[in-house]
């Protein structure tokens, strides 16, 4: 992983861009609405069962693979552990990979209850000339080392991936 360039978006939202190599994914999934919070906790709550099941896994903290169907703001979501290489996943799961990309990087300091909030400035907000974010967007959520799930607070990372001008359109 690389690490570009450092901001801070309209709104005093902090970012900063990085590359990203290929990443493999293996986890459960589900479709959600963006008032559906509550459903999105119930589908972490399962995984966590789960999780121990996931060949390949990268002994890192869980994370989340976001990806807007539409314009009716329908998402799938992927509750996932990092694995290090394609492989077929448990009955129930399923393995995505995602190519090499570029990321902006922001942090949501909250709980995540409060989220959508921090996603609704990101995409309000969005400052660097050149670069556009990926239509639909692709979101990943890392939690951060002192995350605590049973409070939903400690830090999330949110990725969202770049492309150039002349490829958002």
């Amino acid at each position: 992983m690389s690490q570009g360039e450092v901001g801070v978006a309209a709104g005093a939202l902090p970012y900063r861009i990085t590359r990203k190599d290929s990443l493999h994914l293996m986890g459960v999934e589900d479709c959600f609405t963006p008032n559906d919070s509550e459903k999105i906790a119930g589908l972490w709550r399962r995984f966590m069962v789960r999780h121990v099941e996931i060949p390949n896994a990268i002994n890192q903290p869980p994370l989340a693979l976001a990806r807007i169907l539409g314009p009716d703001t329908r998402f799938d979501y992927l509750c996932a552990m990092q694995i290090t290489a394609p492989t077929a996943p448990p009955n129930g799961m399923i393995q995505r990979s995602l190519p090499p990309a570029e990321y902006a990087v922001f942090r949501h300091a909250g709980p995540v209850t409060s989220i959508g909030q921090t996603y609704d400035r990101i995409f309000n907000a969005w400052p660097v000339p050149g670069r556009h974010f990926q239509m639909p967007p692709v979101m990943l959520e890392l939690f951060l080392p002192k995350f605590d799930p049973a409070t939903g607070d400690g830090g999330v990372e949110i990725w969202v991936t770049l492309v150039p001008d002349e490829q958002a359109r």
